[in-house]
């Protein structure tokens, strides 16, 4: 269907088109001027995104801003806000409204409802502006429930960045509290350590000291070892010099045996000359006897006494060398003892700064919190507060009289369209050539209208041939 075959429809049935789109326009501008009058409050906020915490330098980043705001915009339209603007206006209280939803706390939360149809958080795309809308029948009424919006929102958000450093404050106060038992029984435990090893503490310096004592012990007992191997060499070689006949130093670089050996040597020779010329009952003979025994016994005691001598000197030694060991052995103990000491004064000392570390952390955190949970500014401030609307937000006739018209002539068009596809007419000489295969020689003008003076002059018949349909 063409174009021109819809105009000539809506020429043919101009009756029934206009009909539908005046009914339309006149029953939309009826309900228009019927409907009760409307207005809307407005009140704009600005949200300092860029931190204005004074405890805080952390700022928003630029991407994350449509979120916050749409964040803010669903907090404006909570039910918590509605709550307190129903508070905060005694509305709950006012006898229209108690007759229309009753009372208690079911009737506010219908109230608060009721009020969140009404009211519209819209935040701006580029820039940090939230905007509030309250709808009403009353001018005056819808300003101050938007501004009640306003004040309500701003609480809010207060008490939402307000209520979680107030729960952390009293959590880092119970962590305060059981740190600072903590660092206290560290230090208790240090302490009784200190008073039952009888110890300030270990230092580097003491280890130094205990160490070069070990290191002295160890000279001297390498010292001592090697007087103990001399000694009881020397005893050895006495030993070996005494049944050997004076091969042993020691026997003979002692004076009083090697004089005694030359007496006794003076004296066996005396008795091997007397024992020549006298017998051996000759006075003489058994006084030089009497002489070299007496001489062979002293040699005895004299060498027996030097061997006791080097014996104990050799036994002398090796106890020397038993208690320089059993020092060294001491010492040793006594270095490991301070070792362990200092592991466990360091472990202690550790676990104190640890816990008084801890404590620190958590009492600064606690400080911080603290202070947070007391701040009572926002980033959030009124811009522009809502006044009274001098005109009404609806209804808006001319528009809705425009968008009835656009509706009644769709509507008339569909209307008539629908007609004619149920009840087809011919109304131009393409539509007798589709329908009845008949080609049009011509058309004859429309006859004037009778009723007009003067009769107009009739042009002469249009021919128009076509071949003919076999």
């Amino acid at each position: 269907m063409s174009l021109l075959n819809v105009l000539l429809i809506i020429r043919g049935r101009k009756k029934l088109f206009f009909g539908i789109v005046f009914t339309v326009v006149a029953a939309v501008a009826l309900v228009s001027l019927l409907s009760p009058r409307e207005y809307t409050a407005e009140l704009a906020l600005v949200a300092d995104f860029k931190g204005s915490d004074p405890l805080s330098e952390s700022t928003l980043a630029p991407q994350l801003l449509p979120t916050y705001l749409a964040t803010q915009a669903e907090i404006i339209r909570s039910r918590n806000v509605a709550l307190r603007v129903i508070k905060t206006l005694g509305l709950a209280d006012d006898p229209e409204i108690v007759e229309r939803f009753g009372e208690g706390e079911q009737a506010q939360i219908r109230l608060a409802s009721a009020l969140l149809e009404r009211v519209e958080a819209l935040a701006s795309r580029n820039s940090n502006i939230l905007r509030i809308a309250y709808t009403d029948t009353d001018p005056e009424r819808a300003a101050r429930i938007a501004n009640a919006f306003g004040d309500a929102y701003v609480q809010a958000s207060l008490e939402l960045r307000v209520d979680p450093a107030r729960r952390s404050a009293a959590w880092f106060g119970q962590q305060v509290e059981q740190l600072r038992k903590e660092y206290m029984a560290a230090q208790a435990k240090l302490a009784e350590y200190q008073k039952k090893h009888g110890v300030l503490g270990v230092d580097d310096a003491r280890l130094d000291v205990e160490n070069a004592r070990l290191q002295e012990l160890s000279t001297q007992l390498v010292n001592a070892q090697n007087a103990m191997y001399d000694a009881e060499t020397r005893a050895a070689e006495y030993e070996r010099g005494a049944r050997k006949q004076g091969e042993s130093p020691d026997l003979q670089k002692n004076p009083l045996l090697q004089n005694l050996r030359a007496d006794l040597a003076r004296a066996e020779a005396k008795l091997a000359e007397l024992s020549a010329r006298y017998d051996r009952n000759h006075p003489q003979y058994r006084s030089a006897l009497a002489e070299v025994n007496a001489l062979r016994s002293k040699l005895a005691a004299e060498s027996n006494l030097a061997k006791g001598s080097l014996d104990r000197a050799a036994e002398i030694a090796r106890r020397h060398v038993d208690e320089v060991q059993a020092a060294l052995e001491e010492q040793k103990e006594r270095i490991i003892a301070l070792k362990r000491e200092r592991d466990a004064m360091s472990v202690l000392s550790r676990d104190v700064e640890s816990a008084r570390a801890a404590y620190d952390e958590a009492l600064a955190r606690a400080t911080r919190t603290r202070l947070e949970s007391r701040l009572d500014n926002i980033n959030v401030a009124v811009l522009n507060p809502a006044s009274p609307p001098m005109w009404p937000s609806s209804p808006r006739v001319l528009l809705n009289l425009c968008i009835a018209l656009v509706v009644g002539v769709a509507l008339a068009l569909g209307v008539i369209l629908t007609l004619e596809l149920h009840s087809r007419r011919v109304r131009s000489h393409e539509d007798l050539l589709e329908f009845a295969g008949l080609a049009v020689l011509a058309e004859l003008p429309p006859l004037p209208d009778l009723r007009k003076k003067g009769r107009p002059r009739l042009p002469p018949p249009r021919l128009q041939l076509e071949p003919k349909r076999v």
